[in-house]
């Protein structure tokens, strides 16, 4: 009885020690997609799921790339929706720790607009705007979960063709972020039901951007860090646009700006 009592301690010491040494050599990572809208009443993209590149042995860029699919069933996702605090899971797995260096989003061919009602297709610009990729730098510790995000901004990402009928070309611009080491601004335009483009621009880099919610009038930039200028840029043209500068964000917080009532053209 007591070889076996101490046969069965060892046993479970074993077990322990096989899930510290795992919780040690991995860490759970969770891909979002969120969206920048366009001047589109939707865009659809098929998102396949996201491949994930990180550091191999002793640091060096050699490990192959693990890919993270999307289950949804349908995989088509309406960018137009993913505002304010929306997302889309896109995948999710455990990847060895060390760093994360680069993720490649896979999109599938069944991509359009809708512009007044009306469906206009998405025709990938080239072979490589199919399979967008981003280099990052993300350092993984063991038994962590992380939440990396992807920003489809849609501002730059679709261009007009010389003729309408032939649709629309996508050449996706991407940032990543994290919410571990950036912030956010919130606020909101007056009236309601007016859409507008918000930036959120550095130096002369536009670092963030989104679109108004209608219904709510209220708007997010998400994923920055430091003093920025807010400039809005509304769709109606009837109305002007407005900067409040010198917008400072902190990392894991909320700055919030005062509602801004658009002003009408003379």
């Amino acid at each position: 009885m007591i070889k076996y009592i101490q046969n069965l301690i060892l046993f479970s010491v074993f077990l322990c020690s096989c899930v510290s040494d795992a919780e040690r050599s991995t860490a759970l990572v969770n891909v979002f997609v969120i969206d920048a809208p366009g001047n589109f009443e939707e865009v659809w993209v098929e998102i396949l799921g996201v491949e994930l590149k990180t550091t191999g042995t002793r640091g060096q860029d050699n490990a192959a790339p693990v890919f993270f699919e999307n289950t949804q069933g349908n995989k088509q996702v309406n960018l137009s929706n993913l505002i304010l605090d929306k997302q889309f899971l896109v995948g999710r797995g455990e990847l060895l720790v060390g760093a994360l260096i680069e993720l490649t989003l896979k999109l599938g061919t069944d991509n359009y607009v809708v512009i007044d009602g009306t469906r206009f297709p998405l025709v990938f610009e080239s072979n490589e705007s199919q399979n967008p990729s981003l280099t990052v730098n993300y350092t993984l510790d063991p038994g962590i979960s992380y939440d990396i995000f992807i920003d489809f901004e849609v501002f730059r990402s679709i261009k007009s063709q010389p003729d309408p009928a032939n649709g629309f070309v996508l050449k996706p611009k991407l940032r990543s972020f994290t919410r571990a080491d950036t912030g956010e601004i919130a606020g909101s335009i007056l009236p309601l039901q007016e859409n507008a483009a918000v930036y959120a621009i550095r130096g002369k880099d536009t670092v963030s951007s989104t679109a108004v919610d209608l219904t709510t009038g209220k708007f997010k930039l998400r994923g920055i860090l430091g003093s920025h200028t807010v400039s809005i840029i509304p769709f109606n043209t009837k109305y002007l646009p407005e900067t409040i500068p010198n917008v400072k964000v902190e990392s894991r917080k909320i700055t919030q700006i005062n509602a801004i009532t658009l002003r009408p053209k003379p």
